[in-house]
């Protein structure tokens, strides 16, 4: 009789409590309905800027990649921009020579049409997209052994001032500075590289000797220079040739990687060519102002 009590009462006190657990459930709140799932975060539109710093008129097909049923067929003038605001990669199509040449443009940067080795056009990185400005070349370093013999050819010591016209991250004018104690003056229209200019300036030690400034370089004052290198295009070299006979002083050496400068053919005093690091060979034309 007691065991059946104390059975009876400890299957009472089971089910009390799951009756318990049940109204302490239903009393709760009622859950939150689940979020809605955040929507992708949306790309901003940059701006891909293509400029025309060829002598004719060029057609062009281009449409965001991956969606060739958006292109356009478009024409660019000599010495005009197109603006693309867009958040995606651009593809664009051009015919050059006997071929036709596509290429893939990135959201937000800067594209020049030019005239590779005087007769194909080509689409280099590099237009700043600046009516105000001259754009005379797309940034491409020159090889360090190329900068040591435009340095030995143009016999630079520690009296000059040497400037580079298109500087890109300063190598020329830093390794004057290290390698002969020379002042030099970097000039590029791109802020950032002038940026990276000032910070390889910094790690090599050479700040008190070196200074970049982000310009057109057709607005620059070169009449300081003793010794001038360039790393342009033959067109550029041309547009500044009289800027050179203008400012610079008789005896000045210039010195010019790859190109050499229109006109001045009476100038000129070597000519040769450098191999890099991986064995491509580079030209070096070598004049006296």
């Amino acid at each position: 009789m007691n065991r059946i009590t104390a059975k009876t009462l400890a299957a009472s006190l089971i089910i009390a409590g799951l009756a318990l657990v049940s109204l302490a459930h239903c009393s709760r709140e009622p859950a939150s309905p689940p979020s809605a799932p955040q929507a992708a975060a949306v790309e901003p539109a940059k701006e891909t800027t293509l400029r025309n710093v060829t002598g004719r008129t060029i057609a062009y097909k281009i449409f965001p990649v991956g969606s060739p049923m958006k292109t356009e067929h478009r024409e660019i003038a000599p010495g005009a921009i197109d603006r693309f605001p867009t958040a995606t990669s651009l593809e664009i199509e051009f015919h050059s020579g006997d071929r036709d040449i596509v290429y893939s443009l990135e959201a937000g940067s800067p594209y020049s049409f030019r005239v590779d080795e005087g007769t194909t056009i080509e689409l280099f990185l590099g237009s700043h997209g600046r009516a105000d400005a001259e754009d005379l070349a797309p940034w491409v370093p020159t090889p360090q052994p190329v900068v040591d013999r435009m340095l030995e050819l143009a016999r630079v010591t520690v009296a000059d001032v040497v400037y580079d016209i298109g500087c890109g991250d300063g190598r020329i004018v830093i390794t004057a500075a290290r390698k002969y104690g020379a002042r030099g003056v970097g000039i590029d229209i791109d802020p950032n590289m002038i940026d990276e200019s000032n910070k390889n300036a910094e790690t090599a030690g050479v700040t008190q000797l070196v200074r970049f400034e982000a310009m057109d370089a057709t607005k620059a004052e070169f009449s300081e220079a003793t010794v001038v290198a360039l790393y342009l295009l033959p067109e550029s070299n041309d547009l500044l040739r009289p800027i050179f006979e203008r400012q610079l002083r008789p005896g000045t050496r210039l010195v010019s990687h790859n190109y050499a400068i229109p006109g001045w053919e009476h100038k000129q005093v070597h000519h040769e060519t450098v191999q890099d690091e991986l064995g491509s060979e580079h030209q070096i034309y070598a004049y006296i102002r």
